[in-house]
């Protein structure tokens, strides 16, 4: 079995963190970037009440364990060292007079991406950016103290704890500690273990990788790049109507449109490749919780081509819910089962496609409404993306209201950007005439315009 070692203290990693941990050994100097943050941003009309934002949020660094559990390195040792609460304070920032929308774009990106403070923490913040009027909020975490879920309770804390603390109404009860969320799991029962194990076997025997189409012959690099671009409106209410026709999630729909463009690298109509998905980690009040708790769970897809999009959804979410069934396996254990994708990680690389798709709702601070920008706001700018890990292939899908936003981060060495491009045009094709033209032949389309 593949592992990284425990940490040296008495603080015990979650089974995703030792995911992380791992990462951070093979790319020193990747996951423990002070500036590998994520973040969420949210337009506001007037400003709030900054000081007692700064509350706000020192009560979520009072609530939160994991905002205080800071990792250090030491060689090939992780210690844990858990820090008491500091108070935390909202710094202002200036966007340019008249900021238009790549202005914006740039402050939010460079606000997340400036560097924590690892030695004292939080791992924990929020930037002000004051516009001519109103101004943007971005909220943050450091990637080993949050993944996307932990944005998400990161949100609900500071809109809850905002109110009661502007209304003086007792704080809502304390979320579960994650330092309990992440012993817990890994004291999990022996029960099933071994069925479960069987499972994945089976599941990850002969394991190829599905992907983007592109030129086989480039070599892969280090650098991220990004696309990210409005999903069509057509195509965007086609993968809503689809959900509903097919009783299906906008996922398992958009993993369907997304089996006429995937390569499994045969050269075949039929498609039997691996991508994978993100496993929040949480259920009932753990939601609630700040912390890494998200694994990555692969998702086999074995799709008939020459049927209906219906079917390729059908067949889908039996796959999704197949896959979500056997959870209960960490990832590192899973990688016993596809020797090929841990010899991989062992010499560093990530030869893995990640396919996401969220819902963003808008932020209310008692009664001030903050409208969810983006995570990754339409650019025609082709500047490398500035991730602290390097990426291969990860397609974000982004729904706001009845909106979509599609955002591409990919090696530069592998796809161009114009193989990129096509690949989303023909995904959108697919979703469009889903709704129009039903009986078509999903079809295995190389994209017009790809190299």
């Amino acid at each position: 079995m593949l592992t990284a070692p425990a940490p040296a203290a008495g603080l015990l990693l979650s089974w995703p963190q030792e995911v992380l941990w791992l990462a951070e050994r093979m790319r020193p100097g990747t996951v423990l970037d002070p500036r590998c943050g994520i973040g969420r941003a949210f337009a506001f009309a007037a400003e709030p009440d900054l000081d007692l934002l700064g509350r706000a949020l020192t009560a979520v660094v009072e609530r939160h364990d994991a905002v205080r559990t800071l990792p250090r390195r030491d060689g090939d040792d992780l210690h844990l060292d858990l820090r008491p609460a500091r108070p935390v304070a909202v710094p202002v920032g200036r966007l340019p007079a008249g900021a238009r929308d790549d202005d914006v774009r740039r402050a939010v990106l460079a606000a997340g991406t400036a560097p924590y403070d690892l030695v004292h923490g939080p791992l924990v913040r929020a930037v002000w950016l004051r516009g001519d009027t109103g101004g943007v909020l971005v909220l943050g975490l450091h990637h080993w103290a949050g993944d996307a879920a932990a944005l998400d309770a990161l949100q609900q804390e500071t809109a809850e704890l905002y109110a009661a603390l502007r209304t003086g109404d007792p704080l809502p009860p304390a979320p579960p500690r994650y330092a309990d969320l992440a012993a817990a799991g890994r004291s999990r029962p022996a029960d099933g273990a071994e069925e479960l194990h069987a499972w994945w076997r089976a599941e990850l025997t002969g394991l190829r990788r599905a992907a983007l189409p592109g030129d086989a012959g480039r070599t892969a690099g280090s650098a991220t790049a990004l696309l990210a671009r409005p999903l069509d409106p057509a195509a965007s209410a086609a993968l809503l109507q689809l959900t509903v026709e097919h009783r299906a999630s906008p996922y398992m729909v958009l993993l369907a449109a997304l089996g006429a463009v995937l390569d499994d690298g045969r050269d075949a109509d039929a498609l039997d490749g691996t991508v994978f998905t993100v496993d929040g980690g949480r259920s009932g009040a753990a939601r609630r919780t700040i912390g890494f708790l998200s694994e990555p769970l692969p998702l086999r897809l074995r799709l008939d081509r020459s049927l209906p999009l219906g079917a390729a959804v059908g067949a889908v979410r039996g796959t999704v819910l197949g896959a979500m069934g056997h959870r209960g396996v960490p990832f590192l254990e899973l990688l016993g089962s596809a020797p090929r994708l841990a010899v991989s990680l062992l010499r560093g690389s990530r030869p893995a496609t990640l396919v996401q798709y969220f819902t963003l709702t808008d932020l209310d601070l008692a009664g001030l409404p903050g409208r969810v920008l983006p995570t990754f706001p339409a650019t025609d700018d082709g500047e490398p993306h500035p991730w602290a890990l390097p990426i291969d292939l990860d397609l974000t899908v982004e729904r706001r209201g009845a909106e979509h936003g599609v955002a591409v981060l990919y090696d530069p060495g592998r796809w161009s950007r114009a193989d990129v491009a096509a690949s989303l045009d023909t995904l959108e094709d697919v979703l469009r005439r889903g709704r129009t033209d039903p009986g078509r032949p999903l079809g295995r389309r190389r994209p017009e315009g790809a190299s």
